[in-house]
């Protein structure tokens, strides 16, 4: 009996992207622990977890070094599962990351955010999207300390004069 393993993709996999990958099983999204390191530069480093309101791209250490991402931490009530989405008409260039949620009927969708995570050609993980009131669209990252677990989030933040957008 064969079973089907999900297929690998790296970043030259994702920045070559030109539909939706709807693979079943869904594929594995790996990132060595340099590339990651490179791709997360200049996020702003949250000492806390970000509340789950909406989901969360989660990227877990793989056990021969680096990390991979699968699925989205997903707020309350929903299962939420990560989309990369090449860039289109509705968007500019680069891969977007988005989670896709699904639960019962009772169960409201979380709102969507008005950033989004995006990888770009750089390569870099940013967040665009518009902001109101004098805020721009940051990415954050936490590091779970006992799990090893980074969850990236996109948020409208207020800059300090020194910041770089």
């Amino acid at each position: 009996m064969v079973a089907t393993l999900p297929r690998v993709l790296g970043l030259e996999d994702l920045l070559v992207l030109e539909k939706p990958v709807r693979e079943r099983p869904g594929p594995l999204v790996y990132f060595s622990d340099a590339e990651f390191t490179r791709l997360t530069k200049g996020a702003v480093v949250l000492k806390r977890a970000p509340k789950l309101t909406t989901p969360l791209a989660a990227f877990d250490l793989w056990p021969g070094g680096g990390m991979v991402q699968s699925r989205c931490e997903s707020p309350p009530g929903q299962i939420c599962i990560g989309q990369w989405t090449p860039a289109g008409p509705d968007h500019g260039s680069g891969v977007f990351l988005g989670c896709r949620c699904t639960g019962p009927d009772t169960t409201p969708t979380p709102q969507p955010t008005p950033c989004q995570l995006m990888l770009d050609s750089t390569p870099r993980f940013r967040c665009v999207g518009e902001c109101e009131g004098g805020k721009a669209c940051r990415l954050a990252r936490f590091q779970d300390p006992s799990s090893g677990r980074t969850t990236l989030s996109c948020a409208c933040r207020v800059l300090l004069q020194r910041e770089p957008i």
